[in-house]
């Protein structure tokens, strides 16, 4: 693909922006969270349906759209930009890519045509307490062989969308070997349960297994959830370069409205300063999140893809601080939008593996460690 975003990629950034104002403002989002959902079921069917986020990714042969990492990026950063509370990220992206790597082509066909009209929602379950890693080497969670099929005991926690979903899919070991198993919501000896968490537009779980029964995937687990890692990071990272822009854009037309001593606070050179930052770290994050885009399929993709995650989550961070600030005493109320992106920041800063982890696999793929 090109750096450029084809005619195609705008249309569809014009589409999910015009929706995502229309449908999903952060005035709606807040009454969701009021109200405890996880997401609104009319934005996700229309949103899986009509737009076909879903599916944007998987294959045409399997029910997708057969979309590349680029038209990923421009969505899901339209998304990111308003927060929007949705599934996407948990079933359409994990879900979806750790199936789509793995080698059970059996799996692949009676699943991803599900996951891709929105019809089944996924969530994986890879992260334990026990381990520093959002992805461990070796999984505490353990599988056997019973004569009804196999078993899955063990402990799963910061599972995106694990109350919501239909199904999950389990990291664990068997005989010395990490295998990935399908578990269906309902199954004898599973427990999901919500858990707090600092940013309200995720939903989050812990996730207990007692000798539930599961169905074990063909292929290599660790090939695949290394493929998808990359994926995960370069997801994450789109979203939070919408939600930088957000902040930036939000701050600037608060810049140019908030007076102070007979003039507007944007002219002043202290918070022109901010704001230039701002721009130029925004600027930077888009720009990595278009090379690693590029970089599909690649051997460059491991690289860029961790780069561009540990520059974006870190940055964004700060931008949302630096956003709240600037916004004076009224950034730090509930009223205002803007504590809403730092807590997101923060949130996805450790979500789905923490920046270390990215700057590792970015000195690995340089061959400095």
């Amino acid at each position: 693909m090109s750096l450029v975003r084809t005619e195609e990629q705008r249309s569809l950034a014009e589409i999910v922006r015009s929706f995502v104002a229309k449908r999903s403002p952060l005035s709606a989002i807040r009454v969701m969270i009021t109200e405890g959902r996880a997401y609104d079921q009319d934005v996700w069917r229309t949103l899986s349906g009509e737009l076909g986020l879903s599916g944007l990714i998987v294959p045409e042969h399997h029910g997708g759209t057969g979309g590349s990492w680029a038209d990923l990026a421009v969505a899901l950063a339209e998304l990111g930009a308003g927060l929007v509370p949705s599934p996407l990220l948990a079933s359409g992206v994990l879900v979806s890519g750790a199936l789509m790597a793995s080698d059970d082509e059996d799996v692949k066909a009676e699943l991803l045509p599900r996951l891709a009209d929105g019809s089944l929602l996924g969530a994986l379950a890879v992260s334990e307490a026990e381990s520093p890693r959002w992805i461990p080497d070796r999984p505490r969670t353990v599988a056997r062989n019973d004569g009804d099929g196999v078993r899955l005991s063990g402990r799963k926690n910061a599972v995106l969308n694990g109350c919501e979903a239909d199904v999950l899919l389990v990291q664990a070991v068997r005989e010395g070997r990490s295998e990935l198993h399908l578990v269906d919501r309902g199954t004898s000896g599973l427990s999901v349960t919500r858990t707090p968490a600092i940013d309200p537009t995720r939903s989050v779980a812990s996730v207990e297994l007692e000798d539930c029964l599961a169905r074990p995937l063909a292929g290599d687990a660790t090939a695949a959830l290394s493929q998808l890692a990359d994926l995960a990071d370069f997801a994450l990272a789109a979203e939070q370069v919408g939600a930088l822009r957000a902040c930036l854009e939000m701050t600037v037309q608060y810049a140019g409205s908030r007076f102070a001593f007979g003039q507007p606070i944007g002219a002043y050179q202290g918070v022109k300063h901010k704001l230039a930052d701002m721009y130029t770290q925004w600027s930077l994050c888009d720009a990595a999140l278009r090379v690693a885009a590029e970089a599909e399929g690649s051997a460059e993709q491991p690289t860029t893809a961790a780069a561009v995650r540990a520059l974006t989550s870190s940055t964004y961070a700060d931008a949302a601080q630096t956003a709240m600030l600037l916004h004076g005493g009224l950034g730090f109320t509930w009223e205002h939008d803007a504590h809403l992106y730092l807590k997101n920041a923060i949130a996805g800063n450790v979500l789905l593996g923490e920046p270390a982890e990215r700057l590792e696999r970015v000195a690995l793929g340089l061959g400095l460690a």
